[in-house]
């Protein structure tokens, strides 16, 4: 059956981060199967013209169709004023899906929608919420005809917060094919972290290089995100240190294709698009704990370290750039462990789901 699908953004369209990735990434996988999809946030940001949100969505995930996209506000926004938002969303996009006659809604995260039939994909983190706002999420999530979550750890979370029970787990998926892995000798002496907010630890990023270059290796280390006024800082008082704020998948993947290892001492995670797309340039990855299971298999495809001792990840990434076997080993079994998250696999599961919720 051929549907409709409204995929749905809750704040902003233009945020370059893993849910619009999975967003773009999930829309194409189900155009390629067959579906007419578009795509629904609250606004979008200045740095892109509203009449051009399509053309732009399309360009900076590097996808090969375009996607519609409408916005509940005209004009751009700032800032998450959330009442507001959720007031948007009642009145006017529940208006909005039923104007384009959309078959079902995909939603990340949890919206007060007049509309069914409807999913939610649960993300996460959540266990750092407020008491309030985890009851106002289990209010909103209990709407929902059918709730996904991207991990184990999502599930853990969501059941250890008590808001929700995941009916079912979809990982997020991947576009390969945009992907071109690097012989280790056309590498450059880089390691790359991507994620500039606290939880990302890109501060033990940088502690971690820095002793690399004490024990003699010379690399730099480059930094991918959101730009912030203290990753600046800290990119500032180190001379081997870059960062590329805001860039587009292609630069991303062209960076993280040509480094030498992939590091990410992360606080928080519950599953890491980025430690995937690593593993899809083959670039071994050292990552913390925080890193589910389904991602990274220690000792494998990569190595997983416990806690935040910057001095335990230079012990692994040295391992790794020391020894050229290892790193060829890393890099093979991390490109055949990214196969199970193929996009058009990925889309064939939400397709399948959504037509049993359609057939009930």
């Amino acid at each position: 059956m051929d549907l409709l699908i409204a995929l749905i953004r809750r704040e902003y369209i233009t945020h370059l981060d893993g849910i619009n990735r999975f967003i773009a990434w999930l829309a194409e996988g189900l155009v390629k199967l067959g579906h007419e999809v578009f795509l629904t946030s609250w606004c979008y940001s200045g740095g892109v013209r509203g009449d051009e949100l399509s053309s732009w969505f399309k360009q900076i995930h590097g996808l090969d169709v375009e996607v519609p996209v409408y916005t509940l506000e005209e004009e751009p926004c700032k800032g998450d004023p959330w009442v507001k938002m959720m007031y948007k969303w009642w009145l006017e996009g529940s208006r909005l899906l039923a104007v384009k006659e959309a078959d079902v809604a995909l939603v990340n995260g949890a919206l007060p929608l007049r509309f069914k039939p409807k999913v939610a994909v649960a993300h996460g983190p959540i266990l750092n919420w407020s008491l309030s706002r985890r009851m106002i999420q289990r209010i909103l999530y209990s709407t929902f005809d059918k709730i996904v979550c991207v991990s184990e750890e999502t599930r853990r979370q969501c059941s250890e917060a008590r808001i929700l029970n995941c009916d079912m787990i979809i990982p997020l998926p991947i576009k390969l094919d945009l992907y071109k892995p690097l012989d280790l000798s056309q590498r450059r002496d880089i390691v790359v972290h991507v994620g500039t907010r606290p939880v990302k630890n890109p501060d033990i990023s940088i502690k971690v290089v820095e002793e690399l270059r004490r024990r003699g290796l010379d690399v730099e280390l480059v930094i991918i995100g959101p730009r912030t006024r203290e990753t600046e800082r800290l990119v500032k008082e180190k001379d081997f240190v870059e960062a590329f704020f805001e860039i587009s998948e292609k630069e991303k993947i062209s960076i993280l294709c040509s480094a030498k290892a992939y590091l990410l001492p992360s606080s928080a995670e519950t599953f890491s698009l980025s430690t995937l797309e690593a593993m899809a340039c083959g670039t071994p990855v050292v990552v913390s704990s925080a890193v589910p299971g389904e991602v990274v298999v220690n000792g494998y495809n990569g190595v997983v370290v416990s806690g935040l001792n910057y001095l335990d990840y230079a012990d692994a990434l040295e391992k790794i750039l020391r020894d050229e076997d290892l790193w060829v080993n890393m890099s093979r079994n991390g490109l055949n462990h990214v196969n199970k998250f193929n996009y058009i696999n990925i889309a064939k599961k939400y397709e399948e789901l959504l037509n049993e919720l359609i057939t009930e």
